[in-house]
């Protein structure tokens, strides 16, 4: 395990678009992230949402988007249910 997960917020017609930032990184999109409140679901509903385990309390959560703007939300809405290593790769 590597201690982190990356997330790329961005819409999925984005990604298709410009490509994935790495084989590794998952994709919630920021209106999936905020409406659904994914970081407050269960392991099993999280999964079962986004396609990939949820990621645990200790480690780092990266957020990406396209200017830094939608993953500094996303940092917030995981700061929001207690996550606290957070960082927002601006740009990316």
């Amino acid at each position: 395990e590597s201690g982190y997960v990356v997330i790329d917020v961005r819409e999925p017609d984005e990604i298709a678009f410009t490509g994935k930032l790495s084989p590794n990184t998952h994709n919630i999109p920021l209106g999936v992230l905020a409406q659904y409140q994914v970081f407050s679901m269960d392991e099993d509903e999280f999964e079962e949402v986004c396609g990939f385990p949820k990621p645990t309390m200790d480690e780092t959560i990266v957020f990406s988007c396209a200017a830094g703007i939608r993953s500094t939300h996303a940092c917030n809405f995981a700061a929001q249910c207690g996550y606290s290593n957070l960082v927002n790769y601006r740009g990316g």
